[in-house]
């Protein structure tokens, strides 16, 4: 029931209150607490050691959540409430949609998902393939209280918390049934959603039992239904990002004698003039919100056999259905878009040029097919279909080792974790189908598999009609079957206890071993995996590690009850890990807490941390990705004559297309990631002032060895700007079209962040009710990536806090305040989420001093306003300011009687927009950090009886 920090007495008048703040309490010590209370706690783990104590305080910074504090929120994901912290970094949920796979993780510090290690009661659970572990599949209402480690950890836990660690603690003890419905939308009448859940427990002397059933239901909303997601980029001229694929086609060939046609179908059967206007909007077309379906099934139980020897089990069985809609698939064929041997020959039925077009042949040769382009609206949306099971089983024994007068705890435990998916997509093409459907009519005619020549030049004019017949599409279409696993399996036992007495307190130790196995698979389906898909290829993953490890911590008392120190206490924790794939690792922490007096305590700690490469990080076979970039080589040699990378590119030359194929895939040589972090500050309770507690920590975290890719966008820029850097990863044909951009994952320099933490709670009755005060933040004082050219070993460091990079927005300012009120029978509760401004820098190639430091006052010209050509392109030598915002949340419940309370509440009360970003992938604003636009209405019904 304890954390850092007095968390009990937290918790407490969290439960008073009926609610919290909707983000949550920060673990604030409230020092006066008496030496006589602490005595009656029993010894606990505190989250970031696993040695149990009575004095609750540490070194380390941790930011507690109750179950209240997520109720409150008014969500049906703990996903979405631990996103909005201001310690968490953009990260995947269900508002992604192009990119998506129905998962919500956490990225504390903003610098991987996969460096944030999650805990349930303090054991490790089930990542998947790339190590990040979906949060949708945890029910909220089995949660007693949330614990978030803001600091490095792998001396204590292992691998992956290096920006911090998730504990998520369950309900314990609990007697009676409980019981909960919730259901909201937005007022555009869209984004359906619904959670209902029933518990039951039970419990005595001798143990207890509890079995919690959820279900979760997430309609989606449509990207046309929103002002700012209706266009691929908003704000921007019509037909600024959209598609070369358009329904009635782009046609860019030259004929007999090497004249070029750029061309598009006049919807009569004849060919006009392509214009950059006349670009799809794709947008509308899109899930801007996905939806799910979530069956969670949870089971705890605890028996002591003994006095001194308990057994307890853990079972949980979560079902996710979830999907993502895209357009309809966009049909490249022609040397620009990467294909090899399609012909659309001259005797095809539909063809109106009467010319065997080739992607055989070059640039302005005779006969070529540069590029042809057609949105296959008959074929109906393109849906990605996810079915996933998941499994996990702990089970162990604890006790107690009574020698003398001291009390040894020690436990052991079985883990046993399986992740299976399955994903079925719909709208996808044969190409080898459609080369022989696009090619020589007699051969299509004499095929044995039913071909039937593809009308490729006809029009479309919505979803499933067009000139496209059922039969055509019979012929070329297939439904894509996937199958992807995970398992883990897992022995641990631990040992803690008082060694000896020492003049200032009792050193106190924790040891223990782990064995950890993890393995799995992606199988694509068997066309994906054959490359000949119109979608994303990619190859079979397939792997395993195993891993052994020790670890021991000490807890040092130095002083006692001297003037000005009350208590100074030491910290130490070293762990060793072996794996099987790329050998050992020793990783130490040390921790010092300074308790000045009753209400001041000055704590710091330094630590390293590593993080093994993941299973789809090691073992992922290369594949497709589509990614919308800017080749920054357009016009060719003549066109940017101070752009050595751009040498020899016909001066003809324009991209074709702004999504260009990008290759990326695993690496079995990976080496693990190395971090080193350093945490200080204080907690302040006056005495005085009764109900206050301010909390300030410093945090400085620099990662090495980082496994990432340099970024597509990047390679582009660094190899036009300096005509080496990365220009090996990048293939063009003749004509100048990069063919082939490999983004793949290496061990590439690194990463570093700095910045500070504060909270500032108080708590005050009135004669008009109980108040509580949360003001929580997190400020960004520097944020550097450093990226190292895999073939030449030349880095580029970028400074990018207060930046948008890498599609990654970063804001320098991160609060939340709220004031919550109780009073009888009612409580209410008002949020500000506030979020700092961001600058989006114009591109990777700003100029950078002696030290590769990227200069403040390259940041581009015309302030607050992105700028476009005549012809809709955007200006490189403009920026994007994305202004300070905030979202305001409001909540009144009320207990009609003992057993039931209801709630009502509107999150984003005033309706404010996301910021529009031009860095993002889609919807024209990041939906990692700001929300869809809209007020959202909820209630929920609470039962307990």
């Amino acid at each position: 029931m304890f954390t850092n920090s007095k968390l009990a007495k937290s918790v407490k008048l969290a439960c008073a209150f009926g609610a919290a703040s909707s983000i949550g309490f920060t673990g604030a010590v409230n020092a006066q607490e008496t030496e006589q209370a602490a005595e009656a706690v029993e010894k606990i783990e505190v989250t970031g050691s696993r040695i149990r104590r009575t004095d609750i305080e540490g070194a380390n910074p941790v930011t507690v959540m109750s179950r209240i504090d997520i109720e409150r929120f008014g969500v049906t994901s703990i996903g979405d409430v631990l996103q909005a912290i201001p310690s968490a970094g953009s990260a995947i949920n269900t508002n992604n949609n192009n990119g998506g796979n129905g998962t919500t993780t956490i990225n504390i510090r903003g610098i991987g998902s996969n460096r944030t290690l999650v805990l349930v009661n303090g054991k490790r659970w089930a990542p998947g393939l790339t190590g990040s572990v979906d949060l949708n599949n945890i029910p909220a209402a089995i949660i007693e209280r949330i614990e978030v480690l803001k600091d490095g950890a792998s001396a204590v836990y292992g691998s992956d918390a290096i920006a911090g660690v998730v504990n998520i603690i369950t309900r314990q003890d609990f007697e009676g049934v409980h019981a909960s419905g919730y259901m909201g939308q937005y007022d555009e009448g869209d984004g359906n959603k619904e959670q209902w859940d029933i518990g039951f427990g039970t419990s005595n002397d001798k143990g207890n039992v509890y079995f919690n059933i959820s279900y979760v239901e997430e309609e989606p909303t449509f990207a046309g239904d929103r002002e700012i997601s209706a266009v691929p980029v908003f704000g921007a001229p019509t037909g600024y990002g959209g598609s070369s694929g358009t329904p009635n086609g782009r046609f860019w060939y030259f004929d007999d004698e090497g004249t070029s046609f750029n061309v598009q179908n006049d919807g009569n059967g004849g060919l006009i003039p392509w214009t950059g206007s006349s670009a799809f909007n794709f947008a509308p077309l899109n899930y801007l919100s996905t939806p799910q379906e979530r069956t969670n099934i949870y089971s705890q139980g605890r028996y002591e056999l003994t006095d001194n020897l308990t057994v307890n089990v853990t079972g949980f069985y979560g079902n996710r259905r979830s999907s993502q809609l895209l357009a309809p698939t966009p049909l490249f064929v022609g040397n620009a878009a990467g294909t090899t041997g399609i012909t659309i020959a001259a005797n095809n039925p539909f063809n109106p040029t009467g010319l065997d077009l080739t992607d055989a042949a070059g640039f302005g040769e005779p006969n070529s097919l540069f590029f042809a382009g057609r949105r296959m609206l008959e074929a109906g949306y393109r849906q990605f279909a996810q079915n996933v099971d998941q499994f996990q089983f702990n089970g162990g024994f604890e006790g107690v080792i009574e020698l003398g007068d001291k009390e040894f705890f020690w436990d052991a435990t079985y883990t046993y974790a399986d992740i299976t998916q399955n994903t079925l997509t719909d709208g996808l093409l044969n190409m080898d189908r459609v080369a022989l459907a696009l090619g020589d009519v007699d051969a299509c005619n004499n095929s044995d598999d039913g071909c039937v020549p593809l009308n490729f030049f006809g029009g479309a004019t919505a979803i499933g009609e067009g000139t496209i017949t059922q039969e055509q599409l019979d012929y070329i279409q297939f439904t894509a079957q996937d199958a992807l696993n995970s398992s883990l399996e897992s022995y641990t036992a631990n040992l803690s206890g008082e060694i000896m007495e020492l003049p200032a307190g009792y050193l106190a130790f924790a040891t223990g071993y782990e064995k950890r196995w993890q393995s799995g698979y992606d199988q694509p389906d068997a066309l994906i995996a054959a490359g000949i898909t119109s979608g994303n290829s990619r190859q079979p993953t397939s792997g395993s590690f195993s891993v052994e490890e020790f670890y021991l911590e000490l807890a040092v008392p130095l002083l006692s009850d001297m003037p000005g120190v009350e208590q100074l206490d030491l910290e130490l924790a070293t762990r060793y890990s072996d794996y099987s794939n790329f050998g050992d690792t020793t990783n130490s922490k040390v921790g010092l807490k300074w308790r000045v007096n009753e209400d001041l305590i000055v704590r710091g700690t330094w630590s390293e941390a590593f993080r093994a490469p993941s299973l789809s990080e090691l073992f992922l076979g290369n594949s497709d990705s589509f990614v919308t970039l800017q080749d920054p080589c357009n016009g060719g040699e003549a066109g940017n004559p101070s752009a050595p990378g751009c040498a020899g590119i016909p001066s003809a030359y324009e991209q074709p297309n702004p999504q260009i194929r990008t290759t990326v895939g695993g690496n079995a040589d990976l080496q693990p990631e190395e971090a080193e972090s350093f945490t200080y500050g204080f907690v302040y309770s006056p005495a005085q002032v009764e109900g206050l507690s301010i909390t300030f920590d410093v945090f400085d975290i620099e990662v090495d060895n980082a496994v990432s890719t340099v970024g597509a966008q990047s390679i582009l820029d660094a190899c036009a700007e300096t005509g080496t850097q990365f220009c090996s990863l990048i293939e063009r044909n003749s004509g100048g079209v990069v063919t082939e951009l490999f983004n793949g994952l290496v061990n590439l320099g690194g990463q570093t962040t700095s910045g500070f933490d504060y909270n500032v709670a108080y708590n005050f009755e009135t004669e008009f009710g109980d108040f509580r005060l949360n003001w929580d933040g997190t400020y960004v004082d520097e944020r550097t990536t450093i990226i190292v050219d895999p073939v030449t070993g030349e880095s580029i460091t970028e400074n990018d806090a207060g930046r948008a990079f890498d599609r990654d927005v970063i804001p320098r300012l991160r609060t939340n305040l709220s004031v919550t009120w109780a009073y009888e029978d009612w409580t209410a509760n008002y949020l500000v989420r506030f979020i700092g401004h961001t600058t989006e820098a114009c591109s990777f190639d700003d100029d950078t001093d002696e030290n590769g430091n990227y200069l403040e006052d390259t940041l581009c010209s015309d302030p607050g306003e992105t700028t476009f050509d005549d012809d809709g392109n955007l200006v490189k030598d403009s920026f994007n300011e994305l202004e300070d915002m905030a979202y305001h949340d409001v909540s009144v419940g009320y207990a009609v009687t003992d057993n039931l309370r209801l709630t009502l509440g509107v999150n984003n009360l005033w309706d404010t927009d996301p910021e529009v970003s031009y860095t993002t992938f889609a919807n024209s604003f990041d939906p990692s950090m700001y929300e869809i636009p809209g007020r959202f209405f909820y209630g929920r019904v609470n039962l307990e009886f």
